[in-house]
């Protein structure tokens, strides 16, 4: 995320952050040796500001928006710590150590549905779901079956920003067809953020083109006037914003 919509997600950031550490706090001093480790992961920090982004797109209640973008940076924080989990051909000793970390991935994706049911949005839990599954796949992918970097990139964090933005329609209760076009611009978009990420910035450029051009066509088409997401991209491929 360039520094523009950094300051001006500054506010929205720090509330997300609070929320985050709520949610963790009975094991938040358990978590440092794990949080330091992660601490310079950038889509740690860069999807919940897009989740932030693609609510306010939609002009979805602000407490909602925040708590949603607290719960992706949650469930992709529990991501990376199963991540950490090694086979033993890798060289991982099944001590306790490993033992908290597995135990602690799974308390924090169980919290998830407690979350969901306190701010009324479970009915977005089989997309969470389907999200975790599709992650797990990816991870197979990379892991046993050799598949292409783009393949892992699209069934792994991309699909985060999908999901996010397949959540974000229908809370909204889009209608079939611009919940399908919104959830296909949330997967460019994230197509895009992990590429710039990984400092492939050439590869990125499609995508980051691509998403832009769908968004225009999803505020045509449905009359959103919101245009917070769309600066964004704008300054991101490098075109003039319209007036």
């Amino acid at each position: 995320m360039n520094d523009h919509f950094a300051r001006l997600l500054s506010a929205e950031m720090q509330q997300v952050e609070v929320l985050y550490q709520e949610g963790l706090q009975i094991w938040w001093d358990d978590l440092t040796a794990l949080r330091e480790c992660l601490q310079d992961d950038k889509s740690l920090q860069l999807i919940p500001a897009v989740v932030v982004l693609a609510y306010k797109q939609l002009d979805l209640d602000e407490k909602l928006t925040m708590e949603m973008a607290s719960l992706f940076k949650t469930l992709y924080f529990a991501n990376l710590i199963h991540h950490q989990v090694k086979d033993e051909e890798e060289g991982q000793i099944y001590d306790q150590a490993l033992q908290f970390t597995i135990l602690i991935g799974d308390y924090i994706f169980g919290r998830i549905l407690k979350l969901l049911l306190d701010i009324g949005a479970v009915e977005v839990l089989d997309n969470l779901a389907g999200m975790i599954c599709s992650i797990n796949e990816g991870m197979v992918m990379q892991h046993k079956l050799g598949a292409a970097p783009m393949d892992i990139i699209k069934r792994g964090n991309a699909v985060i920003y999908e999901t996010a933005f397949m959540t974000a329609g229908r809370l909204k209760a889009l209608d079939e067809d611009a919940l399908a076009l919104y959830r296909r611009l949330g997967l460019e978009v994230g197509m895009a953020m992990e590429l710039l990420n990984a400092g492939a910035d050439l590869e990125a450029r499609p995508f980051l083109e691509k998403s832009l051009a769908l968004l225009k066509q999803f505020n045509h088409a449905y009359g959103m006037n919101h245009l917070v997401l769309q600066k964004w991209l704008q300054d991101m491929v490098g075109e003039r914003p319209e007036k």
